[in-house]
């Protein structure tokens, strides 16, 4: 039987080491910008990402702000509680990815 470990690993997830707060950490590195880190606890895991917002937008020819590309990085305002399942940790990164697909020519917006 898969534990929840090997599912994280089927995700492409890798063991980063320890938290601060004693869980272990597990880093997906999506693709050059985006990147998920999840803190895994006994009873709960806490799931958060960063978006390189400043590269993507010098990779187009635009210029954020100061154009500093360090400062530039998109977060969400809280990391999601999630219960200790591989299929909740799936649906999480699909929710992400799918918000993250803006068109910015959208007249809605």
């Amino acid at each position: 039987m898969a534990t929840f470990e090997d599912g994280l690993e089927s995700l492409g997830f890798v063991l980063g080491g320890s938290s601060r707060r004693g869980g272990r950490m597990w880093h997906l590195q999506f693709n050059s910008l985006l990147e998920f880190v999840l803190h895994d606890y006994d009873d709960v895991v806490l799931l958060s990402w960063s978006f390189g917002l400043g590269e993507f937008a010098a990779r187009q020819g635009w210029v954020l702000g100061t154009g500093e590309l360090s400062f530039h990085d998109l977060y969400p305002a809280t990391d999601v509680r999630l219960p200790v399942e591989v299929e909740a940790v799936e649906a999480e990164l699909r929710r992400v990815i799918a918000t993250l697909r803006v068109d910015f020519a959208d007249l809605d917006l």
